[in-house]
């Protein structure tokens, strides 16, 4: 659900995550994005930068939920 998320709207979907550093990086490319996006004669480095806030998202989001699986594991195998 995450993944989804990402695609409209990555900051949130970090802040959902539990990164809220990871999502105010990603808020300034969301909002860079946005104003390229508004210029037409910049229009295609708009959607560049979305797709790499979008990247970003999706790569912190993975990276968050295989942190937790590790713990996880972790902490079954000590016993806890």
């Amino acid at each position: 659900m995450l993944y989804f998320l990402a695609i409209f709207c990555s900051p949130l979907a970090l802040v959902f995550a539990g990164k809220p550093f990871a999502a105010l990086f990603n808020l300034i490319l969301y909002v860079i994005s946005i104003v390229l996006w508004a210029t037409i004669v910049f229009f295609h480095a708009g959607f560049i930068m979305w797709g790499l806030a979008y990247l970003h998202a999706v790569m912190t989001i993975h990276d968050a939920r295989e942190y937790r699986n590790a713990r996880r594991i972790e902490a079954a195998m000590r016993g806890n």
